[in-house]
Order: structure tokens, then sequence, then C-alpha cells
């Protein structure tokens, strides 16, 4: 091994300004990675995590990044980055230290940096992480600017052997982590099901091994004492989630046509392309096959992600099928677990209702038809089951279970729950870390209508136009059973074609009913329903009047 004589600097320059009388803290930071010497052009930046925002350049040389608003002393703001050596010539011996400008002198007593590690070595394709800390130290009684400098001194280090770069998948979302907010905690799952407080560790998600991150709200939550480590008991848990990262996909059938065609000999069912990215990183908006599109699930309410309810939604307090068939917009009445009744016979309206006003804070909202669709596409992908999930049909509609069999005929009621080897199967990513119930079970209806026909969901135009605007897709109004070209690109509807007609209307990827909405049935339901054998699944799509009916359910999604 030989060191080049030569060293090469990584600049970190945090600029920190300080909010007068309120104690209140507020950081911006920029990191950049300079290079004066070719064989460290590929040093770079591939992801951050922060407690506030941050963003990294498209060259991977620069991190923009700004802190959360920090309101106590000893509170802190955090910044993980993490850099990868693509080179495979050279390792990286590298030192960070930080100091603060000899301009920012009199913020020396009010706050704290500090950086891990300090020193590290990154050899040949290798990613690594660090932290950037900085902490409230002293009351702020008036504003004052000041910036750190921290210097990442890296030395090369020839190898003598040349490193191989693979095509590796690291567990990085690109600024589209897990956003626990409100009464959220997040939970591992173990095989079996049981449940534990998470420290929000490596361990809790990867996304790149198809492990989901999933939290729960707890029933009365403020009254409970579970801490980090803790077991918590199911029957203390209200609602299980899991997080949907905001992503862009490579269009694939973006322009279907009308009508259909013959049924094709064999399934044309692709793995979807995606790409994770934060909200900072501007938007894809691509309209052609083969160009990117920021799926509209996230650009819609410019998040970074949406936790998704696990399990279609039950009926609190339900012990038959016939008590779960309550017309009510009750949100107490929620409950998102598996081996419950799932709720059903109410109209779209009680739904959304219910649903709108089960948690304002985590604004709580039923499934729009888009949102199904990023959570099918997901699940299509690499980072998911990557092919159709098994049905739910358990004839007495209760949530989170798998038959037995992939070509199981009607339904039954003693299929598989979801934390066995064969539930598995039902899940959005072949595990229990995913989604259950996205095939069979109940329709689920989702927030999508055909615009100005509110038929019999119990939803006014006014309501619809004016309060609730922004949850319900809309579609053209002269939208037919076989107006495949009116979808809205990533609702996993018009894009799954071409179509064919067999007694009913089915896709060419899995031979899921397939009919969109029309102006008798103008609002969208999803996923089919336990007896719909073959023809069920996450890609299935169909339509009814927005009221009541027996084989109906629907999902509920928070905003992270």
């Amino acid at each position: 091994m030989r060191k080049k004589s030569i060293i090469y600097f990584f600049v970190i320059v945090l600029v920190i300004g300080f909010a007068s009388v309120t104690a209140n803290l507020i950081i911006n930071n920029t990191l950049n990675i300079g290079f004066n010497n070719a064989f460290l052009d590929n040093v770079i930046f591939i992801n951050t995590k922060t407690d506030g925002k941050a963003s990294i350049s498209l060259d991977g040389k620069t991190i923009s990044y700004e802190a959360k608003e920090l309101t106590s002393i000893n509170e802190e703001a955090n910044l993980t980055f993490w850099i990868k050596n693509e080179n495979t010539q050279y390792d990286v011996e590298a030192t960070i230290s930080c100091s603060i400008d000899n301009a920012s002198e009199n913020i020396k007593e009010l706050v704290s940096i500090s950086v891990e590690p300090k020193n590290f070595t990154l050899v040949s394709n290798e990613v690594k992480s660090g932290e950037v800390k900085i902490e409230m130290t002293s009351v702020v009684t008036e504003s004052i600017d000041g910036n750190f400098t921290c210097e990442l001194i890296a030395t090369p280090v020839e190898r003598e052997e040349t490193g191989v770069i693979t095509d590796t998948c690291v567990n990085a979302l690109n600024g589209a982590d897990p956003v626990i907010n409100g009464e959220l905690i997040p939970i591992e799952l173990d095989n079996n099901g049981v449940v534990t407080y998470s420290d929000k560790g490596e361990s809790w998600y990867n996304y790149c091994e198809q492990k989901w991150a999933n939290a729960v709200i707890l029933i009365d939550s403020p009254s409970k004492s579970y801490n980090v480590g803790y077991t918590i008991q199911e029957s203390d848990i209200e609602s299980y989630f899991v997080w949907i990262p905001r992503y862009k996909y490579k269009l694939f059938h973006a322009n279907p046509a009308d009508g259909v065609t013959d049924k094709l000999s064999e399934s044309i069912a692709q793995e979807i392309e995606i790409e994770f990215e934060g909200k900072e990183t501007p938007v894809s908006a691509g309209t052609q096959d083969g160009e990117w599109l920021t799926h509209p699930a996230f650009t819609n309410f410019d998040v970074n992600g949406i936790w998704v309810g696990k399990f279609e939604t039950g009926y609190k307090g339900a012990t038959s099928i016939a008590s779960s068939e309550v017309n009510s917009s009750d949100p107490t009445k929620i409950q998102v677990k598996s081996s419950v009744y799932s709720w059903r016979n109410n109209s779209v309206g009680n739904f959304f209702k219910a649903m709108y006003n089960y948690n304002r804070e985590l604004d709580s909202h039923m499934m729009k038809n888009t949102e199904w669709g990023a959570v099918a596409y997901l699940s299509h992908s690499k980072y998911g089951i990557n092919e159709e999930v098994r049905i739910n049909n358990n004839s007495n509609y209760l949530t989170g279970y798998a038959a037995n069999t992939k070509d199981a005929s009607g339904s039954i009621t003693e299929p598989q729950s979801y934390n066995t080897e064969t539930g598995y199967l039902a899940s959005t990513t072949g595990n229990i870390s995913g989604i259950y119930d996205m095939s069979g079970g109940a329709y689920e209806y989702v927030a999508g209508y055909i615009d100005g026909n509110v038929k019999n969901s119990g939803l006014t135009l006014d309501e619809i136009r004016n309060t609730y605007s922004k949850y319900i897709d809309v579609y053209a109004s002269n939208s037919a059973v076989t107006t495949y070209s009116n979808r809205i690109l990533g609702d996993a509807t018009g894009e799954i074609g071409p179509f064919y007609y067999a007694s009913s209307y089915h896709n060419n990827w899995y031979k899921d009913y397939s009919s969109f909405v029309e102006s008798s049935y103008p609002w969208f339901h999803r996923g089919g329903r336990n007896s719909n054998d073959s023809y069920a699944g996450q890609f299935n799509f169909n339509r009814y009047t927005g009221g009541s009916g027996s084989g109906n359910s629907a999902r509920l999604v928070l905003l992270g």
C-alpha cells in the first residue's frame, strides 16, 4: 500500500442564525466535498437523514441543509450523511475536525458542534456514515449570526489490487426516510408478529432487503408507558401503518389506448423501475415511456412519504360479519389490525369523513386511487415482492389472511394468518413488514371519482371541490368502462394494459378485473374481494356507485 503525499480537503460550512428573545435556534448548513484531482471525483455523498431539511446536489458533492428550529437548552439538531468511495484504484483515509470562524467567537458559549466519526477509512466501493450534531447550550437573548467550518481531510491510498464495483443496494432512501410524528411509534415486527418499540436504528427498515418501516398508534396512547425496547402488547395497539417512501418511477405504458385487444398468451407483468428521492429533489415530470415521473401520491401533498394502513380498516368492537356492516362516519370505530372484521357496507362519504377525522394532526384520510397505485407499483419493484400478492380469501372478511395455495378457488373460513410463511405471500414485500389485503378481503373504495358525478356517495360537489379537493382524485367526465386513456399516471389503472374482454374486462398482467369508472358507477374500488380467485390482486380496479355495499371496505392513510 502506498500513500500519496498530497492532502485534499472536504469542507463542511454551517451558517447559524439565532432568533432573538424567544430562545429559538435556526441553523442552515452546507456541506461540500471539494476536489482538485480526478481520482477523488468518485467520492460522493449518496444520502442524508435529518430532523430538518437536506438535499444532495446532482454531482453528489454538496449537501444543502436547513436544521429544525431549536427551542430549549440541550436540544439538538442532527444531520447524518452517507459518503461512498466509488474509485476502484484508491481507498481513502479521512479526518474530520470542526471549528467556529473567528467572526463568530461570541457564539461559542451558546452552541456546541461535534462530528462523529472523526477518523475513518473508506475503502474502494465502501459506504460510511457520519453525523454532525449541533446543540443549544445556553439561552439566546439576541439575534446572532455565526459560521462553523468542518474540514474533512482525505488522503488517498493506492490499492495493491483494483477494487470491484458491484451493484450493491445501499439502504438509502435519498431523503425519503420515515417520518415519526404525533402518536406514531416506530416498531419492529418479529416474523411471528411480536411487536417491539424500535430505537429507529439500522435494523428498523431496509427497503433494499424488502423490509419496510412499520409504526403503530396505541389505544389511548398518552396513558401508555412503553419505552424503546419494550414489547408492545397487541391489546394496546389500535392501528398499524407502513411507510411508503417518496419515489420516481420510469414510465412504461404511459399512453394506453381505449378499448380492448386480444388476450395475450403470456403475462406482460414487468419490474417497475423506482428510485427514491426526498421532496427537496427537483420533481421529475415525464409523460412518455422511458421518462421518469415523481409519483403524484407524493407531489400532491409535497411530502417525503405516506403512512398506509397495514390492513383493511376494521370496525372496532365487531364480533361478527353482521356487526361490522355499519353505515357510519364515526372515526372512533376505526382500527387497522390483523384478524379483525373489515368495516363494510358503508358509503364512500361515511368512510371518507371517518378517516378524515381519525387524526387531523397526522392529516389522516381515505386512501386515494393514486396512493393505491403508489403502493402497488412499489410492491412490483425490486423493493417489494415483485409479483402478484396472494389473495385474502377469508370468507368472514377477517383482515390479514392469505389463501393456502396460489391458485385457490373461492373463499374459505380458515386460510393462513399474516404472521405465517404462507401469510407473508399476501404481503407487498413477501414478508411480514409489508402491506396486506391488497388482493381479496373486501373491495376497497378509494377516493377517486368521475368529475361532477357524486352518485350515492353521500358527499356533495361543494364538499369535494371546496373542502376536500386535495384528498380526492378526479377523472374526466366522459369516462366509460374502457376509457383507459383517462388514467392518472401512477394510479395503476391504464398503465397496466393492454386489456382484453372475457365475460368481463381484464388486464394482461395477472388477469385482474380491470373496469374503469363510468357514469352509473363513478367511484373506484380496488383489489377485488375474497371470492374473486385469480381475478383479485393489487392491480385489480373496478367501479361502484359510491353507496354502501356488503363487499366494500376502505383503507386509511396518514401523511409523513
